[in-house]
């Protein structure tokens, strides 16, 4: 009975280190790294403007491809990207697979502007709009440089994951 007991107390301890691994909240400055391309998410060609099309991007180590997490709830966030101090947005509220994103000011708590990063492991998410099933996903497959960033179903596929990694830049 006392095996029992420890085995069931260990598996509770292992399960609960496990899953306090994936919920914290991130904190600070990352670029978001697409798992099949390898590109980082900016803004096209680094614009400023309202309705500068979200886009994959070669990994720099620049403000332009640089996003600070602003923590919302749980696992929600918007993101301010360091080089233009906004966020993006579908372009429409049409919501469709294939709806485009967007550059535009960063409104606290804006519905359309917020995402959720779930976990598929560590460092390693799927980035969903909040309140719909539209996931975040490069448009080009094969990692062409300003392709467009657009919001899909979900297919499980390695093209829908994004690891963060930390970043600093200095330009």
């Amino acid at each position: 009975m006392k095996i029992h007991f420890y085995r069931y107390l260990i598996g509770l301890i292992f399960l609960l280190s496990f899953s306090a691994l994936f919920s914290q909240e991130i904190q600070g400055t990352y670029a978001i790294k697409n798992m099949q391309t390898g590109l980082l998410l900016r803004m096209k060609d680094a614009n400023q403007k309202n309705g500068t099309p979200l886009v994959s991007y070669s990994v720099v180590n620049r403000k332009c491809a640089t996003w600070d997490f602003i923590h919302v709830s749980e696992q929600s966030y918007q993101l301010k990207n360091l080089f233009s101090g906004k966020t993006f947005q579908p372009v429409n509220q049409n919501l469709v697979d294939g709806t485009e994103l967007e550059q535009q000011v960063l409104i606290s708590n804006q519905g359309n502007e917020l995402f959720e990063f779930i976990p598929v492991e560590k460092d390693v998410y799927l980035i969903r709009l909040k309140g719909t099933d539209l996931y975040i996903t490069p448009s080009d497959e094969y990692g062409i440089v300003n392709s467009n960033i657009t919001l899909s179903n979900k297919n499980g596929s390695k093209l829908q994951q994004w690891t963060i990694y930390e970043q600093h830049p200095k330009i």
